[in-house]
């Protein structure tokens, strides 16, 4: 019995409890801080109810798994995220001008804010560069308007939720992917890995991301992207335009993303691994 999500529910711990009754295997999954770090009582003692009585507790990181308490940790089970292969389709036109990407939900968590003032700072220097951003979310309002104050509404475009075909056409027309997640007071959650860095690998781009969360999992410093700190806009800045100024290490960055991503985050190898944690 794998209580997916709601660990920290009577729903949820109920079937646990139904599971060790009926001598099945009980386990939970945790997808980032969010799903164990509560300011209420009945939340925290219902997960704490889960903890013990779930035989395994499965991660979607290596720095989820970090944050629980110690004691819980012989219990942890790092799966792995997967994305699907895209259909290969021709190499990206180099007579398009640059483009920077990035896909995700449209919160104060994810960087987009330092997204757009590094590529302001880019833009000064790669006048034809352009940034899509995809996704929707509460943000949406205050990002238009930084845009606006940046003075980027020209090579900054806001596409909204793409998916299948549409998305995939998006990652195709991308030269890099980038993910700037970075901790906000506001927000409990944290980037528990990081799936569209995956889904971006797939299509062989190279990715830049942040110290932060289970992106560096992902993230392969000097390999398959690079890496900045969290919050830091110029440093964002100086990746993208270390990549936009060597396209061979652009295209050797992408080809690793795509090796990597194939060999350790294809749905076989992620099915895998989460039999491997039903075995336990």
């Amino acid at each position: 019995v794998h209580v997916f999500t709601g660990s920290s529910t009577v729903l949820g711990v109920y079937a646990l409890v139904v599971a060790k009754l009926a001598g099945a295997k009980p386990v939970i999954s945790l997808f980032g801080r969010e799903d164990f770090e509560f300011t209420s009582v009945v939340p925290r003692m219902l997960f704490r109810f889960s903890t013990v009585l779930a035989d395994s507790i499965d991660v979607n990181s290596t720095a989820t798994g970090s944050l629980l308490p110690k004691e819980l940790r012989p219990k942890v089970h790092v799966l792995l995220g997967a994305a699907e292969e895209p259909p290969r389709t021709g190499p990206r036109d180099i007579r398009s001008p640059p483009m920077v990407l990035f896909v995700g939900r449209l919160v104060a968590r994810k960087g987009v804010d330092d997204l757009l003032k590094a590529f302001a700072i880019v833009k000064s220097r790669l006048p034809e560069v352009r940034l899509s951003i995809v996704g929707d979310g509460p943000e949406m309002g205050d990002l238009v308007k930084l845009r606006e104050e940046l003075g980027l509404q020209d090579s900054v475009e806001f596409k909204g939720t793409l998916t299948g075909p549409r998305l995939d056409q998006e990652y195709e027309r991308s030269t890099i992917f980038v993910l700037p997640s970075k901790d906000v007071a506001s927000d409990p959650a944290n980037e528990g890995l990081g799936l569209a860095l995956i889904e971006a690998s797939m299509h062989a781009k190279p990715l830049i991301g942040t110290l932060h969360g289970g992106i560096p999992e992902i993230v392969r410093q000097g390999e398959n992207g690079l890496l900045v700190p969290p919050g830091d806009p110029s440093a964002l800045a100086g990746a993208m335009a270390t990549i936009l100024a060597d396209p061979e290490a652009a295209r050797s960055m992408g080809s690793a993303a795509l090796q990597r991503a194939m060999s350790r985050f294809s749905w076989d190898r992620a099915t895998d691994v989460l039999l491997e944690s039903y075995s336990r």
